[in-house]
Protein backbone atom coordinates (compact mmCIF):
# COMPACT_ATOMS: atom_id res chain seq x y z
CA UNK A 1 0.00 0.00 0.00
CA UNK A 2 1.38 3.41 -0.96
CA UNK A 3 1.24 5.91 1.87
CA UNK A 4 2.12 9.56 2.24
CA UNK A 5 3.63 10.90 5.43
CA UNK A 6 1.40 12.92 7.72
CA UNK A 7 3.28 14.64 10.58
CA UNK A 8 2.25 13.69 14.12
CA UNK A 9 2.77 17.17 15.57
CA UNK A 10 -0.61 18.80 16.14
CA UNK A 11 0.79 22.18 15.16
CA UNK A 12 2.35 20.82 11.97
CA UNK A 13 -0.83 19.00 11.00
CA UNK A 14 -3.02 22.03 11.56
CA UNK A 15 -0.58 24.26 9.68
CA UNK A 16 -0.44 21.94 6.68
CA UNK A 17 -4.21 21.42 6.69
CA UNK A 18 -4.65 25.20 6.73
CA UNK A 19 -2.15 25.60 3.90
CA UNK A 20 -3.82 22.93 1.79
CA UNK A 21 -7.23 24.47 2.42
CA UNK A 22 -5.96 27.71 0.87
CA UNK A 23 -3.84 26.13 -1.82
CA UNK A 24 -6.73 24.11 -3.17
CA UNK A 25 -9.07 27.06 -3.53
CA UNK A 26 -8.35 27.75 -7.18
CA UNK A 27 -9.88 31.22 -7.25
CA UNK A 28 -7.65 32.34 -4.34
CA UNK A 29 -4.32 30.63 -4.77
CA UNK A 30 -3.59 28.10 -7.51
CA UNK A 31 0.10 28.56 -8.13
CA UNK A 32 -0.41 31.64 -10.16
CA UNK A 33 -2.13 32.67 -13.36
CA UNK A 34 -1.50 29.41 -15.24
CA UNK A 35 -3.27 27.26 -12.66
CA UNK A 36 -6.15 29.71 -12.42
CA UNK A 37 -6.58 29.50 -16.19
CA UNK A 38 -6.53 25.70 -15.94
CA UNK A 39 -9.24 25.80 -13.31
CA UNK A 40 -11.40 28.09 -15.46
CA UNK A 41 -10.94 25.83 -18.48
CA UNK A 42 -12.08 22.79 -16.45
CA UNK A 43 -15.21 24.67 -15.39
CA UNK A 44 -15.92 25.82 -18.94
CA UNK A 45 -15.33 22.36 -20.41
CA UNK A 46 -17.69 20.64 -17.98
CA UNK A 47 -20.38 23.28 -18.47
CA UNK A 48 -20.18 22.68 -22.22
CA UNK A 49 -20.61 18.92 -21.81
CA UNK A 50 -23.22 18.67 -19.06
CA UNK A 51 -26.94 19.42 -19.39
CA UNK A 52 -27.39 19.39 -15.62
CA UNK A 53 -26.00 21.98 -13.22
CA UNK A 54 -22.35 22.83 -12.57
CA UNK A 55 -21.10 24.77 -9.56
CA UNK A 56 -17.62 26.20 -9.17
CA UNK A 57 -18.40 29.03 -6.75
CA UNK A 58 -16.71 29.14 -3.36
CA UNK A 59 -19.89 28.72 -1.29
CA UNK A 60 -20.96 25.51 -3.03
CA UNK A 61 -17.48 24.04 -2.92
CA UNK A 62 -17.24 24.79 0.79
CA UNK A 63 -20.64 23.20 1.37
CA UNK A 64 -19.48 19.98 -0.30
CA UNK A 65 -16.04 20.00 1.32
CA UNK A 66 -17.28 17.99 4.29
CA UNK A 67 -20.07 15.65 5.30
CA UNK A 68 -21.01 13.89 8.56
CA UNK A 69 -17.33 12.99 8.98
CA UNK A 70 -14.56 15.04 10.62
CA UNK A 71 -12.74 15.65 7.31
CA UNK A 72 -12.76 18.71 5.08
CA UNK A 73 -11.39 18.77 1.52
CA UNK A 74 -12.50 21.49 -0.86
CA UNK A 75 -13.43 20.01 -4.27
CA UNK A 76 -12.64 21.48 -7.67
CA UNK A 77 -16.34 21.72 -8.41
CA UNK A 78 -19.75 20.12 -8.02
CA UNK A 79 -21.87 18.71 -10.85
CA UNK A 80 -25.53 17.78 -10.46
CA UNK A 81 -26.08 15.45 -13.44
CA UNK A 82 -29.53 15.20 -14.96
CA UNK A 83 -29.14 11.62 -16.23
CA UNK A 84 -26.69 8.82 -16.99
CA UNK A 85 -25.44 10.62 -20.10
CA UNK A 86 -24.35 13.55 -17.97
CA UNK A 87 -22.48 11.19 -15.66
CA UNK A 88 -20.79 9.65 -18.69
CA UNK A 89 -19.70 13.07 -19.89
CA UNK A 90 -18.21 14.01 -16.53
CA UNK A 91 -16.41 10.70 -16.07
CA UNK A 92 -15.00 10.70 -19.61
CA UNK A 93 -13.66 14.22 -19.23
CA UNK A 94 -12.18 13.54 -15.79
CA UNK A 95 -10.58 10.31 -17.00
CA UNK A 96 -8.93 12.19 -19.88
CA UNK A 97 -7.85 15.08 -17.65
CA UNK A 98 -6.74 13.01 -14.64
CA UNK A 99 -9.27 14.59 -12.28
CA UNK A 100 -10.90 12.62 -9.47
CA UNK A 101 -14.63 11.80 -9.54
CA UNK A 102 -16.41 11.54 -6.17
CA UNK A 103 -20.04 10.28 -6.21
CA UNK A 104 -22.13 11.70 -3.37
CA UNK A 105 -25.56 11.07 -1.90
CA UNK A 106 -26.92 12.66 1.25
CA UNK A 107 -23.53 13.29 2.83
CA UNK A 108 -24.36 11.17 5.90
CA UNK A 109 -21.23 9.01 5.66
CA UNK A 110 -19.11 9.07 8.81
CA UNK A 111 -15.84 7.88 7.30
CA UNK A 112 -15.14 10.55 4.66
CA UNK A 113 -16.30 8.59 1.61
CA UNK A 114 -18.09 11.42 -0.20
CA UNK A 115 -15.46 14.16 -0.16
CA UNK A 116 -12.27 14.70 -2.10
CA UNK A 117 -10.15 16.94 -4.30
CA UNK A 118 -11.97 16.49 -7.60
CA UNK A 119 -15.43 16.76 -9.12
CA UNK A 120 -18.27 15.89 -6.75
CA UNK A 121 -21.26 14.23 -8.46
CA UNK A 122 -24.29 15.36 -6.45
CA UNK A 123 -27.19 13.02 -7.18
CA UNK A 124 -29.66 14.50 -4.70
CA UNK A 125 -30.52 17.51 -6.85
CA UNK A 126 -31.64 16.11 -10.23
CA UNK A 127 -31.22 12.32 -10.22
CA UNK A 128 -33.63 11.63 -7.37
CA UNK A 129 -36.59 9.90 -9.02
CA UNK A 130 -38.36 6.65 -8.28
CA UNK A 131 -38.68 5.52 -11.87
CA UNK A 132 -41.04 2.56 -11.57
CA UNK A 133 -42.71 0.34 -8.98
CA UNK A 134 -43.82 -3.24 -9.63
CA UNK A 135 -45.10 -6.05 -7.42
CA UNK A 136 -41.76 -6.89 -5.83
CA UNK A 137 -39.25 -4.46 -7.32
CA UNK A 138 -38.57 -0.77 -7.64
CA UNK A 139 -36.28 1.10 -10.06
CA UNK A 140 -34.57 4.12 -8.52
CA UNK A 141 -32.01 6.75 -9.37
CA UNK A 142 -29.14 7.09 -6.87
CA UNK A 143 -30.34 10.38 -5.35
CA UNK A 144 -33.63 8.99 -3.99
CA UNK A 145 -33.87 9.47 -0.21
CA UNK A 146 -34.82 6.31 1.66
CA UNK A 147 -37.78 7.87 3.49
CA UNK A 148 -39.16 9.21 0.21
CA UNK A 149 -38.94 5.76 -1.35
CA UNK A 150 -40.80 4.14 1.53
CA UNK A 151 -43.46 6.86 1.45
CA UNK A 152 -43.95 6.04 -2.22
CA UNK A 153 -44.13 2.30 -1.50
CA UNK A 154 -46.37 2.39 1.58
CA UNK A 155 -49.72 2.43 -0.32
CA UNK A 156 -48.64 -0.81 -2.03
CA UNK A 157 -48.08 -2.52 1.33
CA UNK A 158 -44.35 -2.87 0.72
CA UNK A 159 -41.13 -1.16 1.82
CA UNK A 160 -37.38 -1.22 1.36
CA UNK A 161 -36.39 -3.01 4.56
CA UNK A 162 -32.88 -1.65 5.14
CA UNK A 163 -33.22 1.03 7.80
CA UNK A 164 -30.16 3.08 8.82
CA UNK A 165 -30.85 5.72 11.46
CA UNK A 166 -30.15 8.40 8.83
CA UNK A 167 -33.10 7.25 6.68
CA UNK A 168 -34.56 10.77 6.38
CA UNK A 169 -31.34 12.00 4.77
CA UNK A 170 -29.47 9.08 3.23
CA UNK A 171 -29.89 8.12 -0.43
CA UNK A 172 -30.16 4.75 -2.11
CA UNK A 173 -26.96 5.45 -4.04
CA UNK A 174 -25.10 6.09 -0.80
CA UNK A 175 -26.59 2.96 0.76
CA UNK A 176 -25.40 0.91 -2.22
CA UNK A 177 -21.99 2.58 -1.98
CA UNK A 178 -21.47 1.53 1.65
CA UNK A 179 -23.61 -1.64 1.71
CA UNK A 180 -25.70 -0.02 4.42
CA UNK A 181 -27.70 -2.06 6.88
CA UNK A 182 -29.62 -1.02 9.98
CA UNK A 183 -31.54 -2.01 13.07
CA UNK A 184 -33.52 -4.82 11.40
CA UNK A 185 -30.50 -6.48 9.83
CA UNK A 186 -31.16 -9.54 11.99
CA UNK A 187 -34.10 -10.30 9.70
CA UNK A 188 -33.42 -8.40 6.48
CA UNK A 189 -29.65 -8.40 6.11
CA UNK A 190 -27.89 -5.57 4.29
CA UNK A 191 -28.33 -3.59 1.07
CA UNK A 192 -26.42 -6.23 -0.91
CA UNK A 193 -29.21 -8.71 -0.20
CA UNK A 194 -31.82 -6.54 -1.96
CA UNK A 195 -30.08 -5.33 -5.13
CA UNK A 196 -31.29 -7.18 -8.24
CA UNK A 197 -29.65 -5.11 -10.99
CA UNK A 198 -27.38 -2.09 -11.30
CA UNK A 199 -26.68 0.33 -14.11
CA UNK A 200 -23.17 1.73 -13.71
CA UNK A 201 -20.84 4.14 -15.47
CA UNK A 202 -17.31 2.73 -15.70
CA UNK A 203 -14.17 4.82 -15.34
CA UNK A 204 -13.86 5.26 -19.15
CA UNK A 205 -17.46 6.48 -19.41
CA UNK A 206 -19.09 3.27 -20.67
CA UNK A 207 -22.51 2.35 -19.24
CA UNK A 208 -23.19 -1.30 -18.43
CA UNK A 209 -26.09 -3.07 -16.76
CA UNK A 210 -25.20 -5.89 -14.39
CA UNK A 211 -27.50 -8.45 -12.80
CA UNK A 212 -27.23 -11.91 -11.24
CA UNK A 213 -24.69 -14.33 -12.75
CA UNK A 214 -26.14 -15.95 -15.84
CA UNK A 215 -28.59 -13.15 -16.59
CA UNK A 216 -28.37 -11.22 -19.83
CA UNK A 217 -26.25 -8.13 -19.31
CA UNK A 218 -25.22 -5.26 -21.51
CA UNK A 219 -21.51 -5.06 -22.02
CA UNK A 220 -18.67 -3.06 -23.50
CA UNK A 221 -15.17 -3.90 -24.62
CA UNK A 222 -13.76 -2.27 -21.49
CA UNK A 223 -16.13 -4.20 -19.21
CA UNK A 224 -15.16 -7.44 -20.95
CA UNK A 225 -11.51 -6.61 -20.30
CA UNK A 226 -12.32 -6.01 -16.63
CA UNK A 227 -13.96 -9.43 -16.32
CA UNK A 228 -11.09 -11.13 -18.15
CA UNK A 229 -8.62 -9.47 -15.78
CA UNK A 230 -10.28 -10.25 -12.45
CA UNK A 231 -12.02 -13.58 -13.03
CA UNK A 232 -9.01 -15.91 -12.85
CA UNK A 233 -7.24 -14.24 -9.87
CA UNK A 234 -10.44 -14.28 -7.82
CA UNK A 235 -11.42 -17.84 -8.71
CA UNK A 236 -7.96 -19.29 -8.21
CA UNK A 237 -7.85 -17.69 -4.76
CA UNK A 238 -11.33 -18.77 -3.71
CA UNK A 239 -10.11 -20.79 -0.71
CA UNK A 240 -7.90 -17.93 0.47
CA UNK A 241 -10.79 -15.45 0.20
CA UNK A 242 -13.18 -17.69 2.12
CA UNK A 243 -10.53 -18.23 4.79
CA UNK A 244 -9.57 -14.58 5.25
CA UNK A 245 -12.99 -12.92 5.16
CA UNK A 246 -14.45 -12.38 8.65
CA UNK A 247 -17.26 -14.78 9.66
CA UNK A 248 -19.64 -12.03 10.75
CA UNK A 249 -23.29 -11.20 10.19
CA UNK A 250 -22.46 -7.84 8.54
CA UNK A 251 -19.37 -6.63 6.72
CA UNK A 252 -18.79 -3.40 4.81
CA UNK A 253 -14.98 -3.35 4.84
CA UNK A 254 -13.04 -3.76 1.61
CA UNK A 255 -14.35 -5.17 -1.65
CA UNK A 256 -16.84 -8.00 -1.16
CA UNK A 257 -14.79 -10.69 -2.88
CA UNK A 258 -16.43 -13.39 -0.78
CA UNK A 259 -19.93 -12.88 -2.15
CA UNK A 260 -18.64 -12.08 -5.64
CA UNK A 261 -17.17 -15.59 -6.00
CA UNK A 262 -19.84 -17.42 -4.00
CA UNK A 263 -21.99 -18.43 -6.98
CA UNK A 264 -20.92 -20.30 -10.11
CA UNK A 265 -20.51 -17.12 -12.12
CA UNK A 266 -18.68 -14.01 -10.94
CA UNK A 267 -21.24 -11.67 -9.35
CA UNK A 268 -19.91 -8.19 -10.09
CA UNK A 269 -22.89 -6.59 -8.33
CA UNK A 270 -21.31 -7.65 -5.06
CA UNK A 271 -18.07 -5.88 -6.01
CA UNK A 272 -19.85 -2.61 -6.79
CA UNK A 273 -22.07 -2.68 -3.67
CA UNK A 274 -19.93 -1.39 -0.83
CA UNK A 275 -17.17 -0.08 -3.11
CA UNK A 276 -17.88 3.57 -2.20
CA UNK A 277 -17.70 4.76 -5.79
CA UNK A 278 -14.08 3.62 -6.16
CA UNK A 279 -14.87 1.22 -9.03
CA UNK A 280 -17.79 2.78 -10.90
CA UNK A 281 -20.69 5.20 -10.53
CA UNK A 282 -24.16 3.75 -9.92
CA UNK A 283 -26.77 5.59 -12.01
CA UNK A 284 -29.78 3.30 -11.55
CA UNK A 285 -30.74 0.33 -9.41
CA UNK A 286 -33.44 -2.33 -9.44
CA UNK A 287 -34.17 -3.17 -5.80
CA UNK A 288 -36.17 -5.94 -4.14
CA UNK A 289 -38.84 -4.71 -1.75
CA UNK A 290 -40.45 -6.56 1.15
CA UNK A 291 -44.01 -6.86 2.46
CA UNK A 292 -44.75 -4.59 5.42
CA UNK A 293 -45.36 -6.94 8.39
CA UNK A 294 -48.95 -7.07 9.58
CA UNK A 295 -48.09 -7.24 13.28
CA UNK A 296 -45.22 -5.87 15.34
CA UNK A 297 -44.44 -5.79 19.05
CA UNK A 298 -41.51 -4.49 21.06
CA UNK A 299 -39.99 -5.20 24.47
CA UNK A 300 -37.55 -3.08 26.46
CA UNK A 301 -35.34 -4.92 28.94
CA UNK A 302 -33.15 -2.98 31.37
CA UNK A 303 -29.91 -4.36 32.81
CA UNK A 304 -27.38 -3.30 35.44
CA UNK A 305 -24.27 -3.87 33.30
CA UNK A 306 -22.98 -4.69 29.83
CA UNK A 307 -22.25 -8.34 30.66
CA UNK A 308 -25.85 -9.26 31.46
CA UNK A 309 -27.00 -7.29 28.41
CA UNK A 310 -24.81 -9.32 26.09
CA UNK A 311 -26.04 -12.62 27.53
CA UNK A 312 -29.59 -11.40 26.92
CA UNK A 313 -28.64 -10.58 23.33
CA UNK A 314 -27.43 -14.07 22.56
CA UNK A 315 -30.33 -15.75 24.30
CA UNK A 316 -32.85 -13.36 22.80
CA UNK A 317 -32.01 -14.49 19.28
CA UNK A 318 -33.72 -17.78 20.12
CA UNK A 319 -37.08 -15.94 19.91
CA UNK A 320 -36.43 -14.93 16.26
CA UNK A 321 -36.72 -11.13 16.71
CA UNK A 322 -36.34 -8.79 13.74
CA UNK A 323 -34.18 -6.39 15.77
CA UNK A 324 -32.14 -6.36 18.98
CA UNK A 325 -30.78 -2.89 19.73
CA UNK A 326 -28.42 -2.03 22.58
CA UNK A 327 -28.57 1.46 24.07
CA UNK A 328 -26.55 2.46 27.12
CA UNK A 329 -27.39 5.08 29.73
CA UNK A 330 -24.99 7.66 28.25
CA UNK A 331 -26.77 7.30 24.91
CA UNK A 332 -30.19 7.89 26.49
CA UNK A 333 -28.99 11.00 28.28
CA UNK A 334 -28.21 12.63 24.93
CA UNK A 335 -31.91 12.55 23.99
CA UNK A 336 -34.54 15.15 24.76
CA UNK A 337 -37.12 12.55 25.81
CA UNK A 338 -35.84 10.72 28.87
CA UNK A 339 -39.05 9.00 29.92
CA UNK A 340 -37.60 5.63 28.97
CA UNK A 341 -34.62 5.95 31.34
CA UNK A 342 -34.52 3.71 34.43
CA UNK A 343 -32.33 5.28 37.08
CA UNK A 344 -30.56 2.08 38.17
CA UNK A 345 -30.00 0.66 34.66
CA UNK A 346 -26.69 0.94 32.82
CA UNK A 347 -27.95 -0.55 29.56
CA UNK A 348 -31.14 -1.42 27.74
CA UNK A 349 -32.01 -3.92 25.04
CA UNK A 350 -34.87 -3.28 22.66
CA UNK A 351 -36.31 -6.39 21.02
CA UNK A 352 -38.76 -6.09 18.14
CA UNK A 353 -40.76 -9.02 16.79
CA UNK A 354 -42.85 -9.01 13.63
CA UNK A 355 -45.03 -11.46 11.74
CA UNK A 356 -48.00 -11.65 9.41
CA UNK A 357 -49.71 -14.00 11.87
CA UNK A 358 -50.68 -12.58 15.25
CA UNK A 359 -50.62 -16.07 16.73
CA UNK A 360 -47.03 -16.63 15.50
CA UNK A 361 -46.02 -13.19 16.76
CA UNK A 362 -47.37 -13.84 20.25
CA UNK A 363 -45.61 -17.21 20.30
CA UNK A 364 -42.26 -15.46 19.70
CA UNK A 365 -43.06 -12.76 22.26
CA UNK A 366 -44.00 -15.34 24.88
CA UNK A 367 -40.79 -17.21 24.13
CA UNK A 368 -38.87 -13.97 24.62
CA UNK A 369 -40.64 -13.28 27.92
CA UNK A 370 -39.66 -16.75 29.15
CA UNK A 371 -36.02 -16.25 28.15
CA UNK A 372 -35.84 -12.85 29.83
CA UNK A 373 -37.36 -14.21 33.05
CA UNK A 374 -34.33 -16.52 33.43
CA UNK A 375 -31.93 -13.57 33.01
CA UNK A 376 -33.44 -11.36 35.74
CA UNK A 377 -33.45 -7.94 34.04
CA UNK A 378 -34.09 -4.94 36.27
CA UNK A 379 -37.28 -4.12 34.40
CA UNK A 380 -39.19 -5.13 31.26
CA UNK A 381 -41.58 -2.87 29.36
CA UNK A 382 -43.77 -4.10 26.51
CA UNK A 383 -44.43 -1.71 23.62
CA UNK A 384 -47.64 -2.98 22.06
CA UNK A 385 -48.83 0.08 20.15
CA UNK A 386 -47.28 1.67 17.10
CA UNK A 387 -47.09 5.00 18.98
CA UNK A 388 -45.02 3.42 21.77
CA UNK A 389 -42.63 1.81 19.33
CA UNK A 390 -42.40 5.03 17.31
CA UNK A 391 -41.36 6.87 20.48
CA UNK A 392 -38.43 4.49 20.87
CA UNK A 393 -37.36 4.76 17.23
CA UNK A 394 -37.66 8.56 17.29
CA UNK A 395 -35.36 8.65 20.31
CA UNK A 396 -32.97 6.32 18.53
CA UNK A 397 -32.96 8.55 15.44
CA UNK A 398 -32.64 11.78 17.43
CA UNK A 399 -29.63 10.64 19.45
CA UNK A 400 -27.99 9.10 16.40
CA UNK A 401 -28.25 12.48 14.66
CA UNK A 402 -26.82 14.20 17.76
CA UNK A 403 -23.87 11.82 17.80
CA UNK A 404 -23.19 11.46 14.10
CA UNK A 405 -24.62 14.42 12.18
CA UNK A 406 -24.45 17.36 14.60
CA UNK A 407 -21.01 18.93 14.36
CA UNK A 408 -19.33 19.10 17.75
CA UNK A 409 -15.75 19.18 18.97
CA UNK A 410 -16.70 17.11 21.98
CA UNK A 411 -17.47 13.82 20.21
CA UNK A 412 -16.11 11.83 17.31
CA UNK A 413 -17.04 8.65 15.47
CA UNK A 414 -13.80 7.01 14.39
CA UNK A 415 -14.13 3.50 15.90
CA UNK A 416 -17.89 3.31 15.64
CA UNK A 417 -18.74 0.39 13.40
CA UNK A 418 -16.95 -2.80 14.43
CA UNK A 419 -18.84 -6.06 13.93
CA UNK A 420 -17.71 -9.33 15.52
CA UNK A 421 -19.04 -12.89 15.60
CA UNK A 422 -21.93 -12.97 18.04
CA UNK A 423 -20.18 -15.24 20.53
CA UNK A 424 -17.31 -12.72 20.70
CA UNK A 425 -19.51 -9.77 21.69
CA UNK A 426 -18.64 -9.97 25.42
CA UNK A 427 -14.90 -10.09 24.69
CA UNK A 428 -15.15 -7.16 22.29
CA UNK A 429 -17.18 -5.01 24.70
CA UNK A 430 -14.75 -5.69 27.56
CA UNK A 431 -11.72 -4.97 25.40
CA UNK A 432 -13.22 -1.79 23.94
CA UNK A 433 -14.06 -0.42 27.37
CA UNK A 434 -10.56 -1.25 28.65
CA UNK A 435 -8.91 0.60 25.76
CA UNK A 436 -11.01 3.74 26.14
CA UNK A 437 -10.73 3.78 29.93
CA UNK A 438 -6.94 3.42 29.67
CA UNK A 439 -6.78 6.65 27.65
CA UNK A 440 -9.44 8.45 29.74
CA UNK A 441 -11.82 8.84 26.80
CA UNK A 442 -15.55 8.80 27.56
CA UNK A 443 -17.88 6.83 25.32
CA UNK A 444 -21.40 5.69 24.55
CA UNK A 445 -22.18 2.22 23.22
CA UNK A 446 -25.22 1.50 21.11
CA UNK A 447 -26.23 -0.25 17.91
CA UNK A 448 -27.23 -3.57 16.48
CA UNK A 449 -26.36 -6.11 19.13
CA UNK A 450 -28.36 -8.83 17.39
CA UNK A 451 -25.99 -8.61 14.40
CA UNK A 452 -22.82 -8.26 16.49
CA UNK A 453 -22.46 -4.68 15.20
CA UNK A 454 -21.64 -2.29 18.07
CA UNK A 455 -21.43 1.45 17.47
CA UNK A 456 -19.22 3.51 19.75
CA UNK A 457 -19.34 7.30 20.08
CA UNK A 458 -16.21 8.58 21.76
CA UNK A 459 -16.18 11.88 23.60
CA UNK A 460 -12.85 12.88 22.15
CA UNK A 461 -11.94 16.34 20.89
CA UNK A 462 -9.27 16.54 18.16
CA UNK A 463 -8.56 20.17 19.17
CA UNK A 464 -7.60 18.92 22.64
CA UNK A 465 -3.93 17.99 22.32
CA UNK A 466 -4.19 15.21 24.93
CA UNK A 467 -7.01 13.63 22.92
CA UNK A 468 -5.34 14.30 19.58
CA UNK A 469 -2.23 12.40 20.65
CA UNK A 470 -4.11 9.17 21.43
CA UNK A 471 -6.75 9.00 18.67
CA UNK A 472 -4.51 7.14 16.19
CA UNK A 473 -3.38 4.76 18.92
CA UNK A 474 -6.96 4.05 20.00
CA UNK A 475 -8.03 3.40 16.42
CA UNK A 476 -5.14 0.99 15.92
CA UNK A 477 -5.78 -0.88 19.17
CA UNK A 478 -9.54 -1.17 18.63
CA UNK A 479 -9.04 -2.43 15.09
CA UNK A 480 -6.47 -4.96 16.33
CA UNK A 481 -8.97 -6.09 18.96
CA UNK A 482 -11.69 -6.56 16.35
CA UNK A 483 -9.33 -8.51 14.05
CA UNK A 484 -8.13 -10.74 16.90
CA UNK A 485 -11.74 -11.72 17.60
CA UNK A 486 -12.48 -12.57 13.97
CA UNK A 487 -14.40 -9.35 13.41
CA UNK A 488 -14.48 -6.64 10.77
CA UNK A 489 -13.73 -2.92 10.99
CA UNK A 490 -17.08 -1.88 9.52
CA UNK A 491 -20.38 -3.67 9.77
CA UNK A 492 -22.38 -1.16 7.72
CA UNK A 493 -20.78 2.29 7.39
CA UNK A 494 -17.87 1.55 5.05
CA UNK A 495 -14.17 2.42 5.09
CA UNK A 496 -13.59 5.90 3.66
CA UNK A 497 -10.51 7.65 5.02
CA UNK A 498 -11.09 6.32 8.55
CA UNK A 499 -10.65 2.59 7.99
CA UNK A 500 -8.92 2.16 4.62
CA UNK A 501 -5.40 2.33 6.15
CA UNK A 502 -6.21 -0.76 8.24
CA UNK A 503 -7.62 -2.99 5.49
CA UNK A 504 -4.36 -4.75 4.70
CA UNK A 505 -4.05 -5.52 8.41
CA UNK A 506 -7.59 -6.96 8.43
CA UNK A 507 -7.37 -9.12 5.30
CA UNK A 508 -3.64 -9.78 4.93
CA UNK A 509 -1.31 -8.89 2.08
CA UNK A 510 -2.56 -11.54 -0.36
CA UNK A 511 -6.23 -10.57 -0.21
CA UNK A 512 -5.32 -6.88 -0.24
CA UNK A 513 -3.41 -7.50 -3.47
CA UNK A 514 -6.62 -8.94 -4.91
CA UNK A 515 -8.35 -5.69 -3.91
CA UNK A 516 -5.67 -3.89 -5.93
CA UNK A 517 -6.24 -6.19 -8.91
CA UNK A 518 -9.96 -5.33 -8.85
CA UNK A 519 -9.29 -1.60 -8.45
CA UNK A 520 -6.71 -1.48 -11.25
CA UNK A 521 -9.00 -3.38 -13.62
CA UNK A 522 -12.04 -1.16 -13.04
CA UNK A 523 -10.14 2.10 -12.63
CA UNK A 524 -6.66 1.94 -14.25
CA UNK A 525 -6.11 5.69 -13.91
CA UNK A 526 -7.33 5.77 -10.28
CA UNK A 527 -9.74 8.65 -10.78
CA UNK A 528 -12.70 7.02 -9.03
CA UNK A 529 -12.93 8.35 -5.48
CA UNK A 530 -9.20 7.88 -4.83
CA UNK A 531 -7.72 7.27 -1.38
CA UNK A 532 -10.51 4.99 -0.20
CA UNK A 533 -10.17 1.19 0.14
CA UNK A 534 -7.20 0.98 -2.28
CA UNK A 535 -4.60 3.57 -3.29
CA UNK A 536 -2.48 6.23 -1.67
CA UNK A 537 -3.44 6.64 1.95
CA UNK A 538 -2.29 8.61 4.96
CA UNK A 539 -0.41 6.94 7.80
CA UNK A 540 -2.66 8.79 10.25
CA UNK A 541 -6.44 9.15 10.25
CA UNK A 542 -5.89 12.70 11.56
CA UNK A 543 -5.58 14.60 8.30
CA UNK A 544 -7.64 17.25 6.51
CA UNK A 545 -9.63 17.79 9.70
CA UNK A 546 -12.63 20.11 9.74
CA UNK A 547 -11.70 21.98 12.89
CA UNK A 548 -13.65 25.18 12.28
Amino acid sequence: MQKTHIPHSAFESLLIAHFLGIFFQPDRWLAGHHMLQTFRSVAAELRSRVRGECFFDEDTRLKFSTAACWYKIIPVGVVAPIDAEDVQSVVRFCNEAGIAVIPRGGGTGLAGQAIGMGIILDFTRLMNRVQSVSDEYVHVQPGVILTDLNNRLRPTGRFFPIDPASEKLCTLGGMIGTNAAGAHGVRYGATKDHVEELSIVLSNGDVVNIGPPGSSQSSSEFYSQILDTIDEPLRSNRDLILQKFPKVEKNSSGYNLRDAIYSEGLDTRKLIIGSEGTLAVVVEAKLKTAKIPTYRMGLLAYFKDYESTLEATLRGLEAHPSAIEILDRTYFLLGSDQRLIQSEAQTMLYYECENDSREALMHDVENLRTILATLHPLHVVELETEAEREQLWQLREEVSETINLTKSKGKTSFIEDVAVPLFQLPAYMRGLQNILNRYNIGFSLYGHAGSGNIHCATFADPTNLDHYRVIDTIASEVNDLAISLGGTLSGEHGDGFIRSPFLERLYGKEVYKLFEVVKDAFDPNHIMNPGKIVGKQHVSILHDLALD
